[in-house]
């Protein structure tokens, strides 16, 4: 009846009363803020009634906002809105705290459109609220982000584009599966897909072929993109010299270019890490194509004030351990190992220019063996890894079609 109302009234040659547009955005689940892009002069706030309970008012702060491509046709493509936000002002950090913009893809912007005299206060505000139909729509992706502005793209609920039936591929050699996606941290609600490895990779093996250890002691297991351990800064290396012993660790120097937090570069000797995968008198020279070694990296612990450096050769970029201190962030008080993008100072590990994640997983067989098949030098807490697995782990989740164990 009420939306009969509205319609009766565009009919008119004049409304006498201006279009309303209004925006609940979802920040978490069943959580929304209520905005609008500024329709009174002084860009005050506006009150409109609830759509499940009229009763409640609710009040639509201004924010820099602007809003494209929202339409309706029987024929064509579903549209794709775009929702822009400046958050070069406090306006919309304000409104949504300190929260990681990533967090609200697949949650949901509901538009509502009125008009002015039908806002709470206003002559013909009603019980329930006379408006058009509700639209709602889901961020399905962070089109653009800078320091200006934040661009998200919206999608219908049945814009069913690139679904394809089965919906999950099986890929060769790739897992399918977003890495940590389903971390025990998670509420259930909030996993998703069947990556259950522990967001800090905290791990306790648990051998199915002996009674040695199971799951009794924990150790921290990362591994980089490129299947490389990353182990403590104070994890001691020999200097390589000739003969090596299967799982030792060596190190060895070369020249490489640093680039300094100003953007100048100059030319130092960087290290290079390395563990034996065998046990060898004449090994040769410790390379990345030399199967008599394995390259690893170190992390020290994030220290404010300290620059951290980027180099030509991304493979000497520093890592470092740091605990997320953003309360609203989902891995708020967690431990995580990042990698240095470009070279910074008083940059705190996070997303975007200065850092990226440094634990990450190859989506290979292998990068499972590390983690799942993890086989620490020592029965006790928070040994380094063998560099060879135990097969006879099995993935806890279906990576990998038909594989069962990582032989």
């Amino acid at each position: 009846m009420a939306e009969n109302i509205i319609v009766k009234d565009v009919q008119k040659l004049d409304p006498a009363s201006s279009l309303v547009e209004l925006f609940e955005i979802e920040i978490s689940l069943g959580n929304f803020i209520y905005t609008h892009a500024g329709i009174e002069a002084d860009l005050s706030t506006v009150q409109f009634r609830d759509y499940t309970t009229p009763a409640t008012i609710r009040t639509y702060t201004a924010i820099p906002m602007q809003v494209q491509g929202f339409s309706h046709a029987v024929t064509g493509a579903i549209a794709r809105p775009t929702i822009s936000i400046a958050n070069a002002t406090t306006a919309f950090s304000g409104a949504v705290g300190s929260i990681d913009y990533d967090t609200l893809v697949g949650l949901k912007v509901i538009r509502r459109l009125t008009l002015n005299k039908y806002l709470y206060g206003n002559s013909a505000d009603a019980n329930p609220p006379v408006e058009f139909p509700r639209e709602v729509w889901y961020i399905d992706s962070i089109k653009s982000r800078s320091k200006a502005q934040v661009t998200f793209e919206l999608a219908s609920p049945f814009d069913l584009q690139g679904i394809q039936v089965p919906s999950r591929s099986v890929v060769a050699n790739r897992c399918p599966w977003i890495y940590q996606a389903a971390s025990p941290h998670l509420d259930d609600y909030k996993k998703v897909g069947g990556c259950n490895w522990n967001i800090e990779s905290t791990y306790a093996p648990a051998y199915g072929g002996t009674s040695e250890m199971v799951g009794d002691v924990s150790h921290k297991v990362y591994a980089n993109q490129d299947d490389e351990q990353l182990v403590p800064s104070t994890t001691s290396f020999a200097t390589w010299s000739a003969a090596i012993t299967k799982d030792a660790f060596y190190k060895t120097t070369q020249s490489a270019t640093k680039i300094d937090a100003d953007g100048s570069s100059s030319s130092v000797t960087a290290t290079n890490y390395w563990q034996a995968t065998e046990s060898e008198s004449t090994p040769g020279t410790p390379t990345d194509i030399n199967s008599y070694f394995k390259r690893v990296c170190t992390y020290t612990t994030y220290s404010h004030g300290t620059e951290y450096f980027a180099y030509t050769s991304d493979v000497y970029n520093d890592y470092v351990a740091f605990q997320d201190n953003v309360s609203s962030s989902s891995t708020y008080g967690k431990t995580l190992v990042w990698k240095v993008r470009q070279s910074s100072v008083n940059e705190a590990p996070g997303h975007g220019d200065y850092w990226e994640r440094g634990d990450l997983c190859s989506k290979t067989m292998d990068g499972c063996k590390m983690r799942f098949g993890y086989n620490p030098l020592a029965n006790t807490a928070n040994q380094l890894g063998k560099t060879n697995s135990d097969t006879t782990a099995v993935l806890p989740f279906g990576g990998f079609p038909a594989a069962k164990a990582f032989k």
